[in-house]
């Protein structure tokens, strides 16, 4: 079946309007063409109307090993990262870090802002939702992005509350860290 075996644990490149720069973890179950080209996936979080694991058939150029683990222990402005919202990894940038204490335990904890081109939003997470953004290189090798300083820009905030983003990201605050509401940033020319 060529690169990818039946048990791989995977990522599916997200490449429909709406999923550009976003990542799902599936499970390769079975192949599914002679050609090797398409194989059958399980996601491992995607799931039915009766919370049931979606399965779909899903061409190889869409689908990339599971990435490996890099520690972390802060964030810096500019890392590209992927953020676990709406049940995936969604790619952006890190424009600001926040150490706080928690309230309730006191220990010491850290907050990001993380810009997303895809969708033009910032929006604040846990660091722990976070992880080191990194590309599958045509040679079969993960290498990370470097850092590159966007520039400053002038934005102001409207919060419309409309994009897949800002939806996953309700969900994160309703968890107990409520710091900041969601907001749209625009850019000002």
């Amino acid at each position: 079946m060529g690169f990818f075996s039946v048990g791989d644990a995977v990522e599916v490149i997200g490449h429909e309007d709406g999923f550009w720069g976003s990542y799902y973890e599936a499970t390769i179950i079975k192949q599914q063409t002679e050609q090797e080209e398409e194989v059958l996936i399980e996601y491992k979080t995607l799931v039915d109307d009766d919370k049931v694991l979606i399965q779909e058939p899903m061409n190889v150029r869409f689908l990339r090993p599971a990435p490996p683990e890099i520690e972390v222990s802060k964030f810096k402005i500019n890392d590209e990262v992927d953020v676990l919202a709406n049940d995936g990894w969604w790619v952006g940038r890190v424009t600001q870090v926040f150490p706080y204490r928690h309230r309730f335990t006191g220990s010491d904890r850290t907050r990001c802002n993380v810009w997303f081109d895809s969708t033009q939003e910032e929006i604040d997470y846990q660091q722990k939702k976070l992880r080191v953004h990194q590309d599958w290189d045509s040679n079969g090798n993960w290498v990370e992005k470097e850092k590159h300083d966007t520039g400053t820009r002038k934005r102001r905030f409207e919060d419309d509350g409309s994009s897949v983003l800002q939806q996953g990201s309700k969900k994160i605050h309703s968890e107990g860290v409520s710091v900041c509401t969601t907001s749209l940033m625009v850019e000002i020319f």
